[in-house]
């Protein structure tokens, strides 16, 4: 069903491998249209109901829907699954001809709908009757499918039925169409799966991106962090076409993908800024990157193997400029709390005694951390930080954060370390946090000073030591290193936690994008800050 429309450019492959390499040319194809499963609207569920008094009906092939007729009905119209046997009239016909057949074989007490069986072809269906006695009424053949598997329009005296196996559409005659409330533009269909269906909106890419942008960052926030949120989104979209494949759609909309309102989430402001980037997207050697985002890394953006499995070379922390906002957090969790968190998850470790943080990154992200119980211990890693205590406390925010104010500083904790690891560069990049402007300038320093609200931290000294069996970092990239560290943090039976960000913190932070936005720095400028490496293309 998707037409894509290929692009060609040129790129200098990266690396110290390939430093000599001649110029070379990619390739990458731009979906026209997209299908999105509206999953928050009309998702599993046996019938939904369309607002639109008029749909046009239509063959959706090649991104191009082609008008086969309309269907009208002034209180709207109820869309329910069909399965099982029905009886067909074997012979196409036109759309009146199918209508005024259904509409006689009803009168005389059939179970008789129009059908729609694309490319400008249409019949009759009977449900609840046998091949001979439709064959009877109608003095057309007939044949009987055991195994119809569609959907039934109903409205007023209208009756449409169609298969799941037609490449159909339906279309508002205004450009829009409403499902369950809400209002989008471009075609309606239904993914059937099993005993339930989910509304699905083939749209185009461009007017999707019209429903997310807003959805996914204030309209308020400047252009310039607008225009860095849309190439994101539009590339994110690109690479994520098969999330959904098989449940019948490719994009859905909710945060397993991006949030997407259609047209009655769209903002004047966020759709020109769509129109003024049409078709620019964010590349590393030649393809569309994985543009993931967050609201906010406090601080300190992510690598993207200590959130999820792989080192992709375009996902590598770097320093805050300054992120917009207050974006700070606590939350507080008790030793009996942490029992019963314990005992619910079936861990065998004994009674709670302390949560020791094991390793730490530079900008003060927790990468490792245990759950000592009297008798052994949990360690937690990736995001299992974040979501282990949702059944306490709830899940943290972030992993930026300190635990009755310990950790936060990379230089803290019981092993001393070399000063060498975390010497500022030509860049100023491991200065302290400073507020310019109004904003936090965040940068590999201690986890402190997020718009007025001081984290305390663990004041331990840096040592000169240069024992490498002390000192040495776990992991380092540039001026970004994970550090062995030893943090005991239970104080009277509590545990604080102080934090800032919200997300993963891998990629663009949207509200680090504002802060930039605010203090002049271009789209480009934003998007080249937080993805490695890439260029701009389109």
């Amino acid at each position: 069903m998707i037409k894509w429309k290929q692009c060609m450019f040129g790129a200098v492959l990266a690396g110290a491998v390939c430093m000599n390499m001649p110029q070379a040319a990619f390739a990458y194809d731009v979906p026209e249209m997209v299908e999105v499963g509206l999953e928050s609207v009309c998702k599993n569920v046996t019938s939904a109901s369309i607002g639109s008094s008029q749909l046009a009906v239509g063959t959706l092939q090649n991104d191009k829907f082609r008008e086969d007729g309309t269907i009208s009905s002034s209180g709207g119209f109820t869309a329910k699954m069909v399965r099982g046997e029905v009886i067909r009239i074997s012979d196409s016909m036109s759309q009146k001809d199918a209508e005024d057949l259904a509409y006689s074989l009803r009168r005389t007490g059939f179970d008789a709908a129009c059908g729609y069986l694309g490319n400008n072809e249409w019949t009759v269906y009977v449900q609840n009757s046998s091949r001979s006695e439709v064959e009877s009424a109608s003095k057309e053949s007939a044949e009987r499918i055991s195994d119809f598997n569609g959907i039934c329009l109903s409205g007023g005296e209208n009756l449409l039925m169609v298969s799941n196996d037609v490449d159909y559409g339906f279309g508002g005659t205004d450009e829009t169409f409403t499902i369950n409330g809400k209002q989008y533009r471009g075609y309606l269909r239904f993914a059937v799966n099993g005993t339930v269906m989910t509304a699905v909106n083939v749209v185009d890419l461009e007017e999707y991106l019209y429903g997310v942008i807003p959805a996914e960052m204030p309209a308020s926030y400047s252009e310039g962090a607008l225009k860095a949120q849309t190439l994101a989104a539009r590339t994110y979209a690109m690479t994520k076409l098969s999330a959904h494949k098989s449940s019948g759609y490719e994009l859905c909309d909710t945060i397993n993908c991006q949030v997407y309102k259609g047209y009655s989430g769209e903002n004047a402001k966020t759709n020109q800024v769509v129109d003024d980037t049409e078709g620019e997207i964010i590349c590393y050697n030649g393809t569309p990157i994985e543009a993931v985002f967050s609201a906010s890394t406090g601080g300190y953006t992510e690598n993207s193997e200590n959130v999820w499995n792989s080192v992709v070379p375009y996902l590598r922390a770097v320093p805050e400029v300054g992120e917009y906002g207050n974006n700070t957090w606590e939350k507080t969790l008790t030793l009996s709390q942490l029992d019963s968190l314990l005992s619910s998850k079936s861990e065998n470790i004994g009674s709670a005694q302390d949560i020791v943080i094991t390793k730490i990154s530079t900008g003060g992200r927790v990468q490792e951390m245990k759950i000592v119980g009297t008798s052994g211990s949990v360690t937690l890693t990736k995001e299992n930080i974040r979501t282990y205590f949702s059944g306490a406390c709830g899940s943290l925010p972030s992993k930026m954060f300190t635990i009755n104010g310990k950790g936060g500083d990379p230089s803290s904790g019981s092993r001393t370390v070399q000063r060498q690891a975390i010497t500022s560069s030509s860049t100023g990049s491991l200065t302290s946090s400073a507020v310019i402007n109004g904003f936090t300038a965040k940068t590999e320093g201690t986890l402190s000073a997020m718009n007025g609200k001081n984290l305390k931290l663990d004041g331990l000294s840096v040592s000169e030591n240069t024992n490498s069996n002390q000192n040495t970092p776990v992991i380092s990239t540039g001026d970004y290193q994970i550090y062995d560290v030893n943090i005991s943090t239970v104080e009277n039976g509590t545990f604080v936690f102080e934090g800032s960000g919200n997300g993963h913190g891998v990629g663009l932070s949207q509200n680090g994008a504002q802060g930039m936005a605010q203090q002049g720095y271009s789209y480009e400028e934003i998007i080249k800050h937080y993805y490695t490496g890439v260029t701009i293309e389109g």
